[in-house]
């Protein structure tokens, strides 16, 4: 059972955000409700917000009891005892003095601590905190420190290079950890250990079987109070710069023994997905902004009318596009990526496409394919064909179907991540040059878009997305699954 083997002291900057507040706090709750904490551990939370050790722990327990269905009093009691407050700027050196005496009183005689900072904060702030922790001595040398940096890193390739120098000159390589939750997701990570434990299913995923992969991320929520963030990143940089193109790698990758050896073949299968030859890149993305409609029977307002989005904005809410990989096993196989928010459905799904069917007399079967849900009602499903009866060779679907339900030792993602940070693992965090290959596919493809000569078509609300996407896949003799 994976546990936190050492006391640790986790600073939480941007403690006062919106990712705070419906990921970070239920994840470090549902830690101690699984008894996976140290005896000796501290929770700082650092923002500029002014509040009270006290004021902090009580807007720590009014998240846990917003976002966890069921919350044990005791178990969050208990916790909150660990839990503590600094304010500060983010470019005050001084008040990150502060902040390391804090630390150095809440550790006290405490030997083998483990120290953790968490920049959930824009990244704009980014630069002037990473120097200010190692200028302010909350990394100090005497003390195992892991930064811990959301993706996406920057806005660009070049911004990220600018990031990653900061991050060079506070820290050691193993001391970072830049972190996708979408690889601390259970599902997620199943989608290579599913070809790694069932031999069959790995003889099916090559070229001269599969017609086309498609991996979708769909959402029925709109910006759930991330306004400020996401007008400024837009779909492309949010879902398809790092999450997309992580999937991708966990089906593409090369199957490993020695599990320390995953993060270096995943970096390999992104390095070799690139952009196919197109006289244009209309050929290679299409973008969308979701309208008013109705979502669940709700009516919900445009994209446009939310709240904290700039007048006028172009930001995508949909994009769609195609990807190919120089992998042998996968030359010629072309990849399908599509994202959008205001959909539908909520699910994220790789679909395979393998090649048609023989043609038969009098009916051409449909073609076989496998799904991997990974995200709504998350299972497995083969598409076959099965004869009718008579004497013609007529065929009807069989699908073939289970639930891939977390058994054993589950947690949310968060919290698997966390652990594995307190813990050293970092096979399932990026390393600067897995991000840096996500952005050298993602930057010219969002230069694209952001021209204002792009087409940026309107979808309803709670519809599969706008229409023109049917079009878009068609173009390769495709439809979406």
């Amino acid at each position: 059972m994976l546990a936190a083997n050492r006391p640790f002291s986790f600073v939480l900057f941007g403690a006062s955000g919106h990712l705070a507040k419906i990921k970070i706090f239920p994840a470090l709750y549902f830690l101690a409700l699984k008894k996976r904490l140290p005896a000796h551990y501290s929770i700082v939370g650092y923002a500029r917000t002014g509040m009270t050790d006290e004021q902090f722990r009580q807007h720590v327990a009014d998240a846990v009891k917003e976002y966890v269905l069921e919350v044990n009093d005791k178990v969050l009691s208990s916790m909150l005892e660990h839990v503590f407050y600094q304010q500060g700027q983010y470019d005050a050196v001084a008040d990150f003095t502060k902040l390391a005496t804090k630390l150095e009183a809440l550790e006290g005689a405490t030997k083998d601590v483990v120290r953790l900072a968490y920049l959930s904060i824009p990244p704009s702030a980014f630069e002037s905190t990473l120097r200010n922790i190692c200028q302010g001595g909350v990394n100090e040398e005497h003390h195992d420190f892991r930064c811990i940096v959301e993706k996406p890193v920057g806005h660009d390739l070049s911004s990220f290079e600018e990031i990653n120098t900061v991050l060079q000159s506070c820290f050691k390589p193993h001391e970072v950890y830049i972190l996708d939750h979408y690889l601390g997701k259970e599902a997620v990570r199943n989608a290579y250990y599913l070809r790694h434990a069932n031999p069959v299913i790995e003889r099916l995923l090559k070229n001269t079987l599969i017609s086309s992969v498609q991996i979708t991320a769909s959402e029925s929520a709109g910006l759930e109070g991330r306004a400020g963030y996401f007008d400024a990143v837009g779909t492309l940089r949010d879902m398809f710069q790092s999450h997309l193109i992580q999937i991708a790698a966990l089906l593409t990758m090369r199957l490993v023994s020695d599990t320390n050896d995953i993060k270096m073949t995943r970096l390999d299968a992104v390095k070799k997905f690139y952009l196919p030859p197109a006289t244009d890149f209309s050929e290679i993305v299409m973008q969308g902004q979701y309208g008013e409609g109705l979502v669940g029977g709700k009516k919900v307002v445009a994209y446009k009318d939310e709240d904290g989005v700039a007048p006028g904005s172009r930001t995508p809410t949909f994009a769609a596009m195609h990807l190919m990989s120089r992998s042998s096993r996968w030359e010629g196989v072309p990849f399908f990526l599509h994202s959008g928010k205001r959909l539908n459905v909520k699910e994220t799904r790789i679909a395979i496409e393998f090649q048609e069917s023989p043609t038969l007399v009098g009916k051409e079967s449909n073609r076989n394919r496998l799904d991997i849900i990974l995200q709504g009602e998350a299972g497995l499903k083969l598409y076959l064909q099965t004869k009718l009866g008579g004497s013609e060779p007529k065929f009807r679907p069989l699908v073939m179907e289970d639930p891939l339900v977390c058994m054993g030792d589950c947690l949310v993602e968060h919290s698997l991540l966390l652990l594995e940070a307190i813990n050293g693992n970092q096979q399932w965090f990026l390393d600067a040059e897995e991000v840096r290959s996500c952005w050298r596919i993602i930057d010219p493809v969002q230069k694209y878009l952001d021209n204002k000569k792009t087409p940026l078509p309107i979808y309803l609300s709670g519809s599969k997305g706008p229409t023109e996407a049917d079009a878009f896949i068609a173009k390769f003799g495709h439809a979406w699954l």
